[in-house]
């Protein structure tokens, strides 16, 4: 089993050495599951709604609540989390391909209650699917007994999760 994840220390913290590694992994040939979080710049979206990209499909999948312009109240809507979980999960267990990384900006609030994320972590560690989370203050003790000591905590930087990952890739670079 390989879990590994990045202790998200700022709102966004972590996203952009998961991107670069998803970058530069796809550039190499490696098939990758799991979702990234892309900010909404549409005009009729707010600042604060999120959707998730399907590392996998590359689908852009909402997960975000319309709760009007000025609201002030959290916007993440839980049963998208589920129905975008349930798509990953989807995804691993129908194709052929096993991925080569999964990777999930966040072990959040849903996947420390059991839910969201939690089930399709298991389900690609059982495929022999390393995993790469992040996970910040809040969630950190909750993601600890989840991961029961397996998990290795890496440093926020491209260089150090791709030092991780590659003697767990299972093609050789493109």
């Amino acid at each position: 089993m390989y879990i590994a994840f990045i202790h998200v220390r700022s709102h966004g913290g972590a996203d952009d050495t998961l991107r670069s590694v998803a970058a530069t992994l796809r550039v190499r040939g490696h098939r990758l599951a799991g979702v990234l979080p892309e900010p909404c710049t549409s005009p009729d979206r707010h600042a604060c709604d999120m959707d998730l990209i399907d590392l996998a499909s590359g689908a852009r999948l909402n997960i975000s609540q319309k709760l009007g312009r000025h609201s002030t109240g959290c916007r993440l809507d839980g049963a998208a989390i589920e129905a975008v979980a349930m798509v990953v999960a989807d995804g691993l267990a129908t194709t052929a391909l096993v991925p080569d990384l999964m990777i999930l900006n966040r072990f959040g609030k849903q996947e420390a209650k059991g839910h969201g994320f939690q089930p399709v972590i298991v389900s690609a560690l059982e495929r022999g699917v390393p995993v790469l989370v992040g996970v910040n203050d809040l969630n950190r003790s909750a993601f600890e007994t989840f991961a029961a000591g397996l998990a290795v905590e890496l440093s926020d930087c491209p260089s150090a999760v791709l030092d991780w990952i590659r003697p767990h890739l299972r093609r050789h670079a493109a």
